[in-house]
């Protein structure tokens, strides 16, 4: 399954032969709901609330390159971890839905406890549809100049 989510991602970066429906609102504004219940879980460090969100076979990719599996995503959370966070804000947000999947593409500005000055990234979020609930299946940020 993680070799199809990257699969689906890179195809889709690339402007690939999928064709992204024409999402309802509904559908637009549920994904969005999980996206900002992600980035208040992530804000909180809420492993639980993150557990059911991530699917088991996530691939998370920093905006450093590094690749994180979920077990590694949840361990790096905390109050003292080198990824605790001051501040998440997510700005514009865009999905695109393509059958059991969307993805969404947005900015994120984020301030480390660790590090004295925000930064700004943009990242590619794949959701898709397992057994009637989304779960995220990727995440690849790149920190922007």
């Amino acid at each position: 399954m993680r070799c199809a989510a990257l699969t689906l991602a890179i195809a889709l970066a690339a402007g690939g032969a999928a064709r992204a429906q024409a999402p309802s609102g509904d559908l637009v504004r549920q994904v969005l709901d999980l996206e900002r219940v992600r980035f208040a879980a992530d804000l909180r460090a809420d492993a639980a609330a993150l557990d059911t969100l991530l699917a088991d076979d996530v691939v998370y990719v920093r905006s450093s390159g590094a690749v994180d599996t979920k077990a590694q995503y949840l361990r790096s959370l905390g109050a003292s971890g080198p990824y605790a966070l001051d501040s998440l804000v997510p700005g514009d947000l865009s999905v695109r839905v393509y059958g059991e999947a969307a993805v969404v593409t947005g900015r994120l500005v984020v301030k480390l406890r660790a590090q004295p000055a925000p930064y700004a990234l943009r990242f590619t979020d794949v959701w898709e549809r397992r057994s009637g609930r989304w779960q995220l299946v990727v995440f690849q940020a790149t920190r922007l100049p």
